[in-house]
Formats: C-alpha cells, sequence, structure tokens
C-alpha cells in the first residue's frame, strides 16, 4: 500500500478548524454527568482511571470520523489521513511543551509506546534493566521477557510504599551507582512513571529522570496516567522516551496514545511495533547521511500507518480539547476539581470505612487524580473473619464482580504487601456522594468477605 503525503500548507489549513461548544452552565459532579456523558443510569462510574471514557460531543467527532472512512476507505486512509494527524500530533505537542512535532507520534496505548522501546533497543551483554516493584503489569512481563530472550538482567528496587520522595529518588540512585560498579555491566535503561496505576500514586519524576540520567542510563517514563492528569513539560524533563495515553484523562476515544522520542534518541527506534512498510532497511539507505529535521519526519511519517486499524480516534484531539476548554472551563479547572474529589472522597470512604488513606510526610504521592483507601480486612488464619491467604487472590475479582453485578459499581481494588486498597479515581464527573455510597457498599462486601463468600462460590 502506499501512503501519499501532502503539503504542510494543507496541514495548517486543518489546525485551524474549530468546532464550537458552548460554555459551560453545569456543575462538576454527578449533574455534569448526566449533562455531557452518556452512562448507563445504572451504573455509578467510580473507576475512570483504568480504561477513561469520552463525553458526548467527542463521541460525535469520533462518529464523523469513522463514517468519513467507512464512506471513502481508500482516499481516507491512503491520501488523507497523515495531513489530518498532523494538527492533533502538533496539539498534542503542544500541550506536553514540546517544541518539534516530528518527536510526538501516536500509537494505540502506553504499552505499545513501551514495548516499542523494549524491542528496539540494541541489548548487550552486561546491560541491566532498572526498575521499582510497582510499575504497571503489562509493562513489567515485557521487560520479563526481554530478559528471556537476551543477555539482559533486570534489577528491581523492592521499596514498599507509601515512600518519601527523597527516600524512592535515594533507593533508585543507589542502585544504579551499585550496578554501574559492578565489572561489565551498566544500567542500560531505567523505567519509571508519572502516576503508578495500583495503588494509584504520583512518583516524583521530574527529580527521577535527570537524577538516572545522570548514572549513564536512557530513561523510559510511563506516563500512562500522564497527559491531563499531571503537568509533563518535555522540554524541562528531557527524558529519553515518554509515552502517555490520551484516552485516559484527555477526553480522547480509547486507542491513543502519545509516544515522545526526541531526535537524539529516534535512530535507536528502528521500527514500529508490528513493522510496516515505512521500515527503512539499513541496506537501503546508502552512503547519504540525512539531515535531523528529515530523520525526524521520516521516523514520524512511519508511526501513521503500521497496518489496517482504525485510528479514528488520533483525529480527535481537537474535540477534546475544545471540550476541556469550553465545557469545563480549560486543565487548571478541571485538574482542580479532579484533584479535590479524589482526596476529599477518600477521606469520606477512610471514615465510613474505619480505615486510613495511604499516604507518607515528604511524598508528593497523593498529588494526583487518584486516592487509595485502606479496606478493613485482615490476613491470617488464626481467628474468625481473617482472609486465608491462599483466598487473597479471590478478594479484588469478587468485589469487581460483585460490585458491579449488584450495585452497578465497579471496585478497582488491590491487595499490595498483604493490606487491601480502594483506588479512588477523580474525574469531573463524580463527586463526593458518588464515592460515600461506593463506600457503603464496599463496607458492606467486605463484612461478606470475612464470612468467606468470597470463596463459596
Amino acid at each position: 500500500m502506499t501512503i501519499i503525503y501532502h503539503s504542510e500548507e494543507g496541514q495548517k489549513a486543518t489546525m485551524q478548524t474549530v468546532m464550537p461548544t458552548p460554555p459551560a452552565q453545569v456543575p462538576f459532579g454527578a449533574a455534569f454527568r448526566k449533562a455531557y456523558f452518556a452512562f448507563d443510569p445504572n451504573y455509578t462510574p467510580l473507576n475512570h482511571g483504568s480504561y477513561g471514557t469520552i463525553p458526548v460531543s467527542v463521541r460525535r467527532a469520533h462518529d464523523v470520523f469513522r463514517a468519513e472512512a467507512d464512506a471513502a476507505p481508500d482516499p481516507f486512509i491512503a491520501l488523507e489521513f497523515h495531513d489530518r494527524l498532523v494538527p492533533h500530533r502538533a496539539l498534542t505537542a503542544q500541550a506536553l511543551n514540546c517544541s518539534n512535532v516530528d518527536e510526538i507520534v501516536f500509537v494505540p496505548n502506553a504499552t505499545t509506546g513501551s514495548d516499542t522501546v523494549l524491542k528496539n533497543l540494541d541489548w548487550k551483554e552486561g546491560d541491566v534493566i532498572l526498575c521499582y516493584e510497582r510499575i504497571y503489569d503489562s509493562l513489567g512481563r515485557g521487560i520479563s521477557w526481554i530478559e528471556e530472550t537476551h543477555v539482559v538482567k533486570v534489577h528491581v528496587v523492592r521499596v514498599a510504599w507509601p515512600v518519601s520522595d527523597d527516600e524512592l529518588v535515594r533507593a533508585m540512585v543507589d542502585a544504579a551507582r551499585s550496578i554501574n560498579a559492578e565489572p561489565g555491566q551498566r544500567v542500560r535503561l531505567a523505567v519509571i512513571d508519572t502516576v503508578v496505576s495500583m495503588p494509584g500514586f504520583r512518583v516524583p519524576f521530574e527529580r527521577l529522570v535527570p537524577a538516572l540520567q545522570a548514572e549513564g542510563a536512557l530513561v523510559l517514563v510511563d506516563g500512562a496516567h500522564g497527559i491531563g492528569h499531571v503537568d509533563i513539560d518535555l522540554s524541562a524533563l528531557n527524558p529519553d522516551f515518554l509515552v502517555t495515553n490520551l484516552h485516559k484523562w484527555f477526553f480522547v476515544p480509547r486507542g491513543c496514545a502519545a509516544f515522545y522520542v526526541p531526535v537524539r534518541n529516534q535512530h535507536l527506534i528502528r521500527t514500529t511495533l508490528p513493522t510496516s512498510h515505512k521500515f527503512r532497511p539499513r541496506k537501503e539507505l546508502g552512503s547519504q547521511r540525512l539531515k535531523d529535521e528529515e530523520e525526524a519526519r521520516l521516523f514520524a511519517e512511519m508511526f501513521d500507518f503500521t497496518g489496517t486499524d482504525d485510528t479514528t480516534a488520533w483525529l480527535c484531539v481537537q474535540a477534546a480539547i475544545d471540550f476541556r476548554d469550553k465545557v469545563c472551563g480549560g486543565d487548571a479547572a478541571i485538574k482542580k476539581y479532579c484533584h479535590e474529589v479524589a482526596q476529599r472522597s477518600a477521606e469520606a470512604a477512610a471514615e465510613i470505612l474505619g480505615t486510613s488513606i495511604m499516604d507518607t510526610p515528604g511524598s508528593c504521592m497523593r498529588n494526583c487524580f487518584f486516592a487509595n483507601v485502606r479496606l478493613p480486612l485482615e490476613l491470617g488464619t488464626d481467628g474468625p473473619g481473617k482472609v486465608d491467604p491462599a483466598h487473597a487472590g479471590k478478594v479484588c475479582d469478587w468485589f469487581k464482580e460483585t460490585g458491579s453485578r449488584e450495585s452497578g459499581i465497579y471496585f478497582q481494588t488491590e491487595f499490595y504487601r498483604d493490606v487491601w486498597w480502594w483506588r479512588i479515581s477523580g474525574m469531573v464527573y463524580v463527586d463526593v456522594d458518588d464515592f460515600i455510597r461506593g463506600a457503603k457498599v464496599l463496607k458492606a462486601l467486605c463484612a461478606r468477605v470475612r464470612n468467606g463468600e468470597h470463596v463459596k462460590g
């Protein structure tokens, strides 16, 4: 298949197209949910962090692009898509303060972006991947695959959260120095988060990136919970790789993530996943050295089409920004409310459950849209009401299934270091009362777990 790339004039014209949206008239919370989203009225969405969702206005914009693609698929995909995509990458680059649009490409999700890094790096004997124990599970599995198939070692720093920022940075840097001090070893890649997924908490990534780069490591930032959630300034942060989902917190339809690779590292990413028609084998490159801007442009084009798929979600960045700016009142208003509703809801839930919120002095962990509330369950076999360790893994699944079936609430819980935590997700369409209702339901479910209902079938 041949895809034709058009002029920059066409790209600039596309960027100027804006869909007007009326100003906000409805306050954030349950009323906002009913006014601008399309949730089932019997479902209370307390877990935005897992899969995200989109407002009705963005869904309508997406439907238009899908209809266009179905009406004339050949010109839409082969002739028009690249030019129509560029302004949306540019908008994303602007939101991340990245001055070069060709350092931002789109991939379906954060896992694809991080896996692209893992499977492209030219691993050598003595290379070590450094991470901590709470990296995202699929990314951890990808690292395990590299360890199985390459001469690579993996070093996991076993810090137990909650932990202060200073202690975390010190533990990671000390580990890097210890590895580098071993003859024949070096930290080739360090993997960190913006916000850890489960339990959900912020990481001092702004400190970790330069600290680990100073030890000679390439740093991959998993920003799955990034854009729209925490401030990311790529010009200041200067990571080696970063991937962030637009479908989590930015209101772009599912299947859209921004993958940042600065020009200095683009030679390390030889292929997309899967490899497609824009891959350039070295034997065909000839001896002429391309200019950096040409290399960057060809790098970006490589990611535009990696095989037939529905990538119309990638064209919805403008619609998402319109909703954020014109309905929600802008990025700052969204972030202020989401942070506050998460933390206030956690306090209310902890009071109802008679427990506590995960936190520690000197930590930025709660400076995000997540909070983690301890559940009133105890592990053991030495008394009534305790959860047998053999059945501990069943509890979280039972909460999800039973909560969804009986109450229309999906509880995102995590069993971490012998404690169960409820991850609370703040979003513009929920309020404290929603989480109070959820906490009461979850309290009753915990009582049923203490009676062993989660193992009785």
